[in-house]
């Protein structure tokens, strides 16, 4: 169980804190979270034993957490500038800062600052009480910022309180170089603009084998598998460049949707269909040569704020994940879980395709399969099976939607 305390000048945030921890218990989004009294004059949040604090206004953050500047007063600091400033300072978080044409949430990523931006942000109580909600309930940061100002915002949308923010006008926008108003505003950006990438045949998204070589590339696109993927975790393999070469011929032949992980270069030299990136790729990758070559991207995501980022470059699908824990790779993140995704899709609705991924079995796959998402990723599902075409046969007796039955 977490636990969040709240000084006094700060308990009139329960009028929000209370019904949204009650929404989070409904919707089943983290654990049970223990309201208390803070012995200082900050925030104190204990999660499974690690504390974080944090300071509003003008409180002094005293050791490890946030300090959370959200009093403006005009002239009001360039983007620019506190864009520099929360680079520099890993512990200040910014909070509507009044902009040209709007107003800009400002955290700190790894050496850098990652902002959204929105025309109208709502009160400053609402965010305040659905940031510290969310962080107790155990969100990353970018996702409590997130969804503090979809909160603000949507009490002022609904004209009346909402227990947790799901529409997706009320979310605001992560300042990219895709973002049409990032250089007007003055947001640097590590990204370059994009125009949308190639569209996927949702037909042939359902069943989606994740898997480490051409030969099981092969294997599974005559079971009858029409979108699959290679992911080879080690790019020195010295078959790397042959076996990419043949799942495009494979994928050629079975008239399927083939994607290469990571190796985006290969994948355009190569012609593939396409390739599967994560949020890091965003900013290394060359995007424009991947579009212009015609090839459909899909991006990996971990939560609120990676999904709208994604969102931004209009991808060709859009990944949840991880949904359950998994062995096969090291994750950024925990485990989503099913209340979560359901969420996540229900904010993409048909923007995008999904796909789910993330600790899938047969025993899992109708439970997701239920929230909607357009997709359902596979690792060892199939490829582990005593009789792989018995295991593809019975996903895909659960993936159809009524329509098709």
């Amino acid at each position: 169980m977490s636990t969040l305390c709240l000084p006094e000048q700060q308990t009139p945030l329960l009028t929000h804190i209370e019904p949204l921890l009650a929404a989070a218990e409904n919707y089943q989004l983290g654990e049970a979270v223990e309201l208390g009294a803070s012995r200082s004059a900050v925030v104190d949040i204990v999660i499974e034993g690690q504390a974080i604090s944090l300071a509003f206004g003008d409180t002094k953050l005293e050791g490890t957490g946030y300090q959370v500047r959200d009093l403006w007063v005009a002239p009001y600091p360039s983007l620019a500038e506190m864009q520099q400033q929360v680079a520099n300072q890993p512990q200040l978080v910014v909070l509507g800062l009044p902009t040209a044409t709007g107003f800009a949430d400002i955290w700190h990523h790894n050496g850098e600052a990652r902002a959204n931006h929105c025309h109208q942000m709502g009160d400053r109580e609402p965010a305040q009480a659905m940031l510290l909600a969310s962080l107790a309930l155990d969100y990353p940061l970018e996702d409590a910022v997130t969804l503090a100002r979809a909160y603000a915002r949507s009490v002022v949308y609904q004209d009346g309180l909402l227990a947790w923010p799901l529409e997706r006008q009320c979310f605001p926008r992560p300042l990219t170089a895709n973002h049409s108003e990032a250089e007007v505003l003055g947001w640097s950006s590590k990204e370059v603009a994009v125009k949308p990438f190639a569209k996927t045949d949702p037909a042939k998204l359902k069943l989606y084998p994740v898997v480490d070589t051409a030969e099981w590339v092969e294997k599974v696109l005559e079971l009858g598998v029409k979108t699959t993927q290679l992911r080879i975790k080690d790019p020195s393999e010295p078959t790397l460049p042959q076996q990419v070469e043949r799942i495009i011929a494979a994928g050629r032949e079975h008239q399927a949707q083939v994607f290469v992980n990571d190796y985006w270069q290969l994948a355009i030299a190569s012609q593939a269909y396409g390739v599967h990136l994560g949020q890091e790729d965003l900013e290394t990758a060359d995007l424009a040569a991947i579009q212009q070559a015609g090839l459909c991207l899909g991006l990996s995501t971990h939560g609120y704020y990676e999904i709208l980022r994604a969102a931004e470059f209009a991808p060709s699908y859009i990944a949840l994940g991880h949904i359950y824990p998994t062995t096969t790779k090291q994750m950024p993140s925990k485990p989503q879980g099913l209340s979560r995704l359901a969420l996540y899709q229900q904010l993409i609705g048909d923007m995008f395709p999904t796909v789910a991924i993330g600790g899938i079995d047969l025993s899992r796959a109708e439970s997701v399969w239920q929230t909607g998402v357009s997709s359902v990723a596979v690792v060892r599902a199939v490829t582990q099976a005593e009789d792989p075409q018995a295991a593809v046969d019975a996903f895909n007796r659960i993936l159809v939607r009524p329509t098709e039955q």
